[in-house]
């Protein structure tokens, strides 16, 4: 047993002192009071213009991410936390540098992605940041990292230089540095417990002291017959001892002789030999009960090591991250907040470019067909020479922004109008990718007596609606080009509901043809074709309808008769092609018409707004 209690000593304190150190060394040099592990100041910079962790970078979610970043070069520095869908986009074909891997507390892995020298967008500018931070001198974020895959970007705040920074990476984690004590305690305990039994001794008993001769105790006859109970005799002072050497006779000096009790052959073992001279005899085991063990320390070991693995379990599984479990993310295109100061800025950069007529201007904040129609417009107002469009602006918007998981991304809005209040301006924004500025690409003004359906909660629309709507989103898109070209005997008419634009519209067209059909020979065909693109943003809204923005072109073509010729004798066609130039083979024009439909679950398309605008007139 001495031999095991030792060995199990040395076990427990090596143990222990492992334990000990393990727990101390997390929770005075790696975690510290505020829970948090540090990376330590580390170089990190890119031969581009950013650097990015990969969403392997972050994949638990739970603890606190802290990055403090600095610029070696005294350089306003941006470092922020996105979704990876964004941030993807954001640097598409751009050189930068991957982080891949973080090893605690004091390497930093990085890949170089090749790209274009940029430039970036300011990332500051950008609205879809989960959190940002943007400056010179340290600049620092804390955020308690979410499932799905996110990145963390560093660069130079202008977007345009490539960034050299000293960064600090830390991961916070609840009651880390209390596990880490725990552990530590554990250890101390196991040490402390692993020592005591290795110098642990069991004290032997004292002997009987026997004098010279050894004492020999005799069993008594049967006396069954006495009542009294008969004790053993020391033998004659004279009778000599067992072999050996000799000692004093009789009880030690001044202590007198301990008669000892009356004595019995063991039960049941009649004939029994007497026990050895100096060892206590041996007594026999109650009958129905086990012979008794002694305990042995393993049981106490169990019991102490059992005890610190479930407190540290208690005490440390909400130390332990949760690893992620969403593996894609979506989004509001934009948040109300950020839509409203998009419209602002549309509002003032638009004013600005009408009062001077800025093509260039006006194309940095519309897109698609739109900045076409408003390029085509300032062409038309200068060639007629009239007075810069008033100052107008968007007000009380409401906005409908969809979920969106990759570019493109967009969102409708609703908006007063400030000097025209029989109308209401209906936008489409989009924004191409995430670096790129949010553009206006469809405007419609719809009249207050039309009743729009809500636009908050819009989503984009789906082939599983095509089933629930009174018609599919770009069935109705084509169907109206197919209507607008057939005319009103179009078998495609029934479906949409009487609007006086397409009524007026196709009476010129009718009227047109007519009076061409008089000059006889003069003309050898006439044509309108309406072509609706191949896709037409659509969005349903909480209501079930369905609201969709097509812009249809129309191309208009007249073939003279022989020995005839055409031009444009009138505006607005005289802005691209002045009664001076003759056509003999053809006369064109391309205009493109404006169509908000409203699509019900049931009954026919209504069209809320139907707008035009030439964009172009010539021949050939």
């Amino acid at each position: 047993m001495r031999v095991i209690r030792g060995i199990v000593g040395v076990l427990l304190a090596l143990i222990g002192l492992v334990v000990a150190v393990v727990g101390g060394v997390a929770a005075f040099w790696l975690i510290g009071p505020d829970d948090t592990v540090q990376s330590g100041e580390q170089a990190l910079s890119s031969k581009g213009l950013a650097v990015a962790s990969t969403p392997d970078l972050l994949n638990r979610h739970g603890p606190v991410l802290h990055v403090d970043v600095r610029s070696t070069k005294n350089q306003p520095v941006f470092v922020g936390v996105a979704r990876d869908f964004d941030v993807s986009s954001y640097l598409k074909g751009t050189a930068y540098t991957k982080l891949v891997q973080v090893q605690y507390p004091i390497a930093l892995t990085t890949q170089d992605a090749k790209g274009t020298a940029g430039p970036l967008a300011a990332p500051d500018t950008l609205d879809w940041w989960v959190t940002k931070a943007n400056g010179a001198g340290t600049q620092s974020i804390a955020w308690p990292i979410e499932d799905g895959p996110y990145d963390v970007v560093v660069m130079n705040a202008d977007g345009k230089t490539a960034p050299a920074t000293q960064v600090n990476l830390g991961i916070e984690i609840p009651h880390a540095f209390r596990t880490a004590l725990v552990i530590f305690a554990v250890g101390i305990v196991l040490l402390a417990l692993g020592i005591l039994l290795v110098l642990f001794r069991r004290r032997p008993k004292k002997a009987q002291p026997t004098g010279g001769a050894t004492t020999q105790v005799l069993y008594p006859q049967d006396n069954s017959q006495s009542s009294q109970p008969q004790y053993p005799q020391y033998p004659p002072a004279q009778q000599p001892g067992p072999a050996g050497p000799q000692q004093p006779q009789g009880p030690p000096p001044g202590r007198p002789p301990v008669p000892a009790g009356p004595q019995q052959h063991p039960q049941g073992q009649p004939g029994s030999r007497p026990p050895a001279y100096g060892q206590p005899p041996q007594r026999p085991p109650v009958q129905g009960q086990p012979p008794q063990q002694r305990p042995s320390g393993g049981g106490t070991v169990r019991r102490i090591v059992g005890v610190g693995l479930a407190f540290g379990l208690v005490t440390g599984c909400s130390a332990i991250p949760e690893p992620n479990s969403v593996k894609v993310l979506t989004r509001p295109a934009i948040t109300d907040a950020a839509a409203v100061a998009v419209i602002k800025h549309y509002n003032d950069v638009n004013n600005k470019a009408n009062s001077t007529r800025n093509s260039k201007l006006i194309a940095t904040i519309e897109g698609g067909n739109l900045v076409r129609e408003s390029q085509a417009g300032y062409t038309i107002d200068q060639y007629a020479k009239a007075k810069p469009m008033t100052a107008f602006t968007y007000t009380k918007s409401v906005i409908g922004a969809p979920e969106f998981g990759s570019y493109p991304m967009r969102f409708v809005s609703s908006s007063g109008i400030s000097d025209n209040p029989k109308y209401r301006h209906v936008g489409l924004w989009e924004r191409e990718t995430a670096g790129s500025p949010w553009m206006l690409t469809f405007a419609a003004g719809v009249p207050t007596t039309v009743k729009l359906p809500d636009l908050t909660g819009v989503r984009p629309a789906t082939k599983a609606d095509d089933t629930r709507l009174a018609v599919a989103p770009q069935l109705a898109a084509t169907s109206l080009a197919t209507y607008l070209t057939g005319g009103t005997k179009s078998p495609r008419a029934a479906a949409f509901q009487p609007n006086a634009q397409i009524t007026s519209l196709l009476a010129g067209i009718v009227n047109n043809r007519a009076e061409k059909a008089k000059q006889r020979g003069s003309t050898r065909g006439i044509s309108d074709d309406f072509a609706a693109p191949s896709q037409s943003p659509a969005f349903v809204t909480k209501s079930g309808t369905a609201v969709v923005f097509v812009s249809l072109t129309h191309e208009y073509t007249l073939l003279p008769g022989a020995n005839w010729q055409f031009w444009w004798a009138g505006m607005p066609e005289n802005a691209f092609s002045p009664a001076t130039v003759k056509y003999q083979s053809s006369l064109t024009s391309t205009t493109i018409h404006d169509a908000v439909l409203l699509i019900p679950p049931k009954g026919k398309i209504q069209v809320a707004s139907f707008e035009s605008q030439l964009i172009e007139a010539g021949g050939y």
